[in-house]
């Protein structure tokens, strides 16, 4: 009986407690609470960050492309190729372009240039070889060290970053930026490809020839074309005295006949008198 009065009491008791539990306000200390920074400007710039990154790898790799290019077809200052003809210039330099420059020296009288021009290409040849042989090994071993130079330079941007998750994003286009565009990485200016190209550049201007200077035979020049008019009025002068002195002569030897036909004219008409005169006579 005594445990049945007090149950509800219990109960009163018990929903005055909980009332009174709900109805306070609880007090946190601020220094328990740990959120994220959500504010607008941290965001605006992790977004940039991440962005650049990997804007940055097309960027590079755009330009080391086009750089490559203008390797390839010798449009390159630094390594150009003596004739437009970029697809194997080497072969097309010592198969048709030299021997036709040969041909052409020998047939308008300038062979005697074509030793020395030979000498010259093995000279430069051997120079080329040399550039080969010792600087092309130590661009290999910088070329085999690039990949693990970009993966230790991917690590340290994470391991230095404030934002590891912004890091982790972002250290792919750290590592192919540093793989691909740097001076020993795949499309780099040293890189694996441009090397092979440079040496042949360099190969192929070792074997130009410079161009002949052509003078066909038939054609003269502009001052034997031309006659000098001094010289027509001496040769004119010349050829009218002759006529002049000719004529001059004709006139003289034309006048002792004239008097000669008049001597005969007039002994004929002596005759012609005489006859008549004694026919009168008769």
């Amino acid at each position: 009986m005594d445990y049945a009065a007090r149950r509800p009491l219990l109960a009163a008791a018990t929903l005055t407690t909980v009332g009174a539990l709900a109805l306070t306000p609880v007090a946190v200390a601020p220094h328990d609470v740990h959120l994220p920074s959500l504010s607008p400007t941290v965001i605006s710039t992790q977004a940039v960050q991440l962005t650049d990154a990997w804007s940055d790898l097309v960027g590079n790799t755009l330009g080391s492309a086009l750089q490559l290019g203008a390797l390839f077809v010798g449009a390159d200052s630094t390594f150009p190729i003596p004739n437009p003809i970029f697809i194997a210039p080497v072969l097309t330099q010592l198969l048709v372009v030299n021997p036709l420059i040969y041909t052409v020296q020998l047939f308008t009288g300038q062979g005697a240039k074509i030793p020395n021009e030979i000498l010259t290409h093995l000279s430069n040849v051997a120079g080329a070889a040399e550039i080969l042989f010792n600087q092309v090994p130590p661009i290999i071993v910088d070329q085999i060290r690039t990949p693990f130079l970009a993966a230790q330079l991917a690590i340290e941007s994470v391991a230095t970053a404030t934002n590891k998750l912004i890091a982790l994003l972002e250290a792919p286009a750290v590592f192919l930026d540093a793989a691909l565009n740097s001076q020993y990485g795949l499309i780099g200016i040293n890189g694996p490809i441009a090397v092979p190209i440079i040496l042949r550049n360099l190969l192929a201007n070792s074997l130009q020839t410079p161009l002949p200077t052509i003078t066909l035979p038939f054609k003269k020049p502009a001052s034997a074309l031309t006659p000098a008019p001094a010289a027509t009025s001496a040769v004119a002068a010349k050829t009218a005295a002759p006529s002049k002195s000719a004529s001059s002569a004709r006139t003289r030897s034309k006048a002792p006949a004239t008097a000669g036909s008049s001597r005969k004219a007039s002994e004929k008409a002596g005759s012609n008198s005489a006859g008549t005169g004694r026919s009168k006579r008769n």
